[in-house]
């Protein structure tokens, strides 16, 4: 077995080109810890043992459990935000709702820490207030107030039909949730395809483009 050479005053072994920093590979394995076991059930050893080190090497990057959460927040709302890529079809301008749809399950299947985030959130919401309170503000006020805007904006370009901006984005993000409920959670241990969630989507997105036509 070859063994790793180590280099510089602190005896620490090389690092591999392309390996993942000590800080992520911790991120990594408490999302995946936190997926399979639960947050409380979760403990900083157990995140130093799935990673190989030490619980003083994990204090050293992240000071508490409870801060390798809010990295995790932090990271789903910076993704959560990210404007997802217009989705267009031959011959036609696309729509709103298609763009905020159709490109969802590919967004999500591209970063796998995602899906098991949405899975640690959904069921962490019940028992974990600051979750909880994470979800009320970010898919609640906050996903509201900026679908609201983009939906209005939509609506003085005469995109679609005038209508309460507010209300719509409302019904509109509810639609978002509980797709991402019943994807990630009911049916969290259903094989899944991009395919299969592209097609699940159409029918609503269609059902919206139809309902705002201006």
């Amino acid at each position: 077995m070859t063994e790793r050479v180590s280099t510089g005053k602190s005896g620490r072994p090389a690092k591999v080109p392309g390996e993942k920093h000590t800080r992520e590979k911790i991120f990594d394995a408490a999302v995946d810890l936190f997926a399979e076991r639960g947050y409380d059930r979760t403990s900083v050893r157990d995140i130093a043992r799935a990673v190989g080190i030490t619980e003083s090497a994990v204090y050293r990057h992240y000071p508490s459990k409870e801060s390798i959460l809010d990295a995790i927040l932090a990271y789903m709302e910076k993704r959560v935000y990210t404007p997802l890529p217009p989705a267009r079809r031959a011959g036609d301008d696309g729509s709103i709702f298609r763009d905020m749809l159709e490109g969802l399950p590919r967004y999500l299947m591209a970063d796998p820490s995602l899906i098991r985030i949405v899975h640690v959130l959904f069921i962490e919401m019940h028992h974990n207030e600051k979750i909880r309170d994470y979800l009320k503000r970010e898919y609640g006020s906050r996903a509201e107030d900026y679908t609201e805007a983009l939906f209005q904006q939509q609506m003085d370009d005469k995109k679609i039909r005038p209508c309460d901006p507010r209300a719509l984005a409302e019904v509109f993000n509810a639609f978002r949730f509980a797709w991402l409920y019943q994807t990630f959670i009911m049916d969290y241990t259903k094989p899944r395809t991009i395919e299969m969630m592209e097609k699940e989507l159409q029918a609503p997105i269609e059902f919206f483009e139809k309902l705002l036509k201006p």
